[in-house]
């Protein structure tokens, strides 16, 4: 097995190269504020394909639909009437029994505190 994988010839990876940060230039041409011609250092140039690329790559995302065949599949599986959830009453708790409650604790607490201080 393992000679199966020494006979294939390894594709060299590209060097990873950390992106710096945009640069104004970069930011001007990525707002629309100056032509790409103006981006002259060669980490501008490759930011800004990288950029391109990427706004490429999403225009062609946004295009995209979902087939009928397959959103007919999608809504013919839902069910015509919403389901129904029984709800069960269990304990429920008002404003008022809430206010009651913070006061109670807050009230011990004090009672704590003082005889601490004491």
């Amino acid at each position: 097995m393992s000679d199966e994988l020494s006979d294939t010839p390894e594709v060299p990876k590209p060097a990873h190269r950390k992106t710096p940060p945009a640069t104004p230039a970069v930011q001007a041409w990525l707002d629309g504020e100056q032509p790409r011609e103006g981006l002259t250092t060669t980490d501008e140039q490759e930011t800004a394909e990288l950029w391109a690329r990427i706004n490429s790559e999403a225009e062609t995302l946004r295009k995209r639909h979902t087939p009928i065949h397959v959103q007919s599949k999608i809504l013919s599986s839902l069910p015509d009437a919403a389901p129904v959830v029984n709800e069960e009453k269990g304990f429920q708790m008002n404003s008022s029994v809430a206010v009651i409650g913070g006061l109670v604790i807050l009230a011990v607490g004090a009672l704590i505190g003082f005889m601490l201080v004491r």
